[in-house]
């Protein structure tokens, strides 16, 4: 069974024209499909025009009605955790994903990988709020995280299943989602689709998701590699203070002793004793953060459904 998630927001005019090629591309597999929309609490008509998509014959379609805008990570969470395909694929509510892809998508994933992403090699969108951003965040990705993936970025993907199972992401973590599975070694690749230019609605991203994007990347890298032995990494900031700490320490041990120098009224003497407080304050920090990392508390729901349709009878 195959699954199709969309995660929408404030796409009134783009639901029926994504749905009908949807469709028109899901009857031509031999799969039996799903097709999930998630409304992620949108203000506008988005929520009646998928309600107008029922038909008393349709048993493809599913509607998630979030009570209110927890972003798209969120939305993806809930149409993954809602999805029964053996296969899931995500894509963009916008139009802009080309849904013709999906066959393309679906013939690479083959027993040896497990997710296949989009790549955007020729974009329709905005150089300055959208294009620089995504090159940046790429690469910073593909550097820190050690993943060759050209479009992290993409939601236009398909996942085995075993992938995503019970999987939980906090806000814009879905970017990054290629990269938190090729840490748990699932098998990755991607192929080029077709990307268009947005022709109706308004975009919902800019310039500030750079800066976002950042600290998203930076608090990856270390739950990467420090999640499970957070010690690790302060010890070695403890360490490395306290061994400047040492050795300004010898220094003015020698001025004082040596060279009968007064050393009393040196800033370099607070300082010196700032980074040995600080270095065994680093310490005993890894230890409370051991502590609490082998707690294993399971991570609380990032969003909260209001309703969900499933035949014309709930409309």
């Amino acid at each position: 069974m195959l699954s199709v998630v969309v995660p929408v927001y404030n796409e009134e005019e783009n639901i029926i024209p994504l749905y009908n090629e949807i469709i028109h591309v899901m009857t031509t597999q031999t799969q039996y499909f799903e097709i999930i929309f998630v409304d992620d609490g949108s203000t506008d008509s988005t929520l009646s025009q998928l309600l107008s998509l029922f038909t008393e014959k349709d048993a493809h379609l599913k509607i998630i009605q979030l009570r209110k805008n927890f972003g798209q990570t969120a939305a993806l969470v809930a149409g993954f955790h809602s999805a029964k395909g053996d296969i899931i694929i995500s894509l963009d509510g916008d139009g802009q994903n080309d849904p013709n892809d999906i066959p393309k998508l679906l013939s690479a994933l083959t027993d040896d990988l497990d997710v296949v992403c989009g790549w955007r090699q020729k974009r329709y969108d905005s150089f300055i709020l959208k294009s620089i951003p995504s090159k940046i965040s790429n690469f910073l990705n593909r550097r820190l995280n050690r993943l060759k993936i050209h479009d992290s970025g993409c939601t236009f993907r398909a996942y085995k299943r075993d992938s995503i199972d019970n999987i939980t992401l906090v806000s814009g973590e879905h970017r990054y989602l290629p990269a938190i599975l090729s840490h748990k070694g699932f098998k990755i690749t991607e192929v080029k689709v077709n990307h268009r230019p947005r022709i109706r609605g308004k975009t919902k991203y800019g310039f500030r998701r750079l800066f976002t994007g950042f600290t998203d990347l930076m608090t990856l890298r270390f739950l990467f590699n420090y999640s499970q032995r957070p010690i690790r990494l302060f010890t070695k900031i403890g360490a490395l203070s306290l061994l400047i700490a040492l050795g300004f320490g010898i220094y003015l041990l020698v001025e004082k002793f040596v060279y009968r120098q007064d050393i009393g009224d040196r800033p370099l003497l607070l300082l010196t004793m700032l980074l040995g407080i600080a270095g065994f304050q680093f310490i005993l920090t890894g230890f409370l953060a051991e502590l609490i990392a082998r707690q294993n508390v399971e991570p609380t729901s990032v969003y909260n459904i209001k309703k969900i349709y499933e035949s014309i009878e709930e409309n």
